[in-house]
């Protein structure tokens, strides 16, 4: 597997997971960074599919080496998910600012937004 296809699948997993504790398992398309995400990385729906049978854990380790503008690509993503809420409770916080800690992107979902809503 090269690795522009396991950060792909990679990609695809963490967006499964943060879908799945949302209960939002077909709100992807309607993220607008999303978009942005898919394009630069060249997602597929065969990428999701293969992402089911991966590892969070084994993800975050292959999105530690990803580069920085994908990692904010996947930030913004995440970001829209979580902004859908007009207060965006504290467990969906946490969970953005450990997913960021883990592939060594420190930046709190403030700035994220902040950075969200100004593009």
């Amino acid at each position: 597997m090269s690795s522009g296809e396991s950060e792909r699948i990679a990609i695809c997993c963490v967006l499964l997971d943060v879908m799945k504790a949302m209960g939002a398992e077909d709100d992807i398309e309607a993220c607008r960074h999303y978009q942005s995400l898919k394009g630069k990385m060249n997602i597929t729906d065969s990428d999701f599919e293969q992402a089911r049978s991966a590892s969070v854990l084994s993800s975050l380790v292959v999105l530690k080496g990803m580069h920085y503008n994908k990692k904010m690509l996947l930030a913004l993503t995440v970001c829209d998910f979580y902004s859908g809420y007009t207060h965006v409770p504290l467990n969906f916080r946490i969970a953005f600012e450990t997913l960021m800690n883990a592939i060594e992107w420190p930046i709190s979902f403030s700035e994220i937004l902040t950075i969200s809503r100004t593009e």
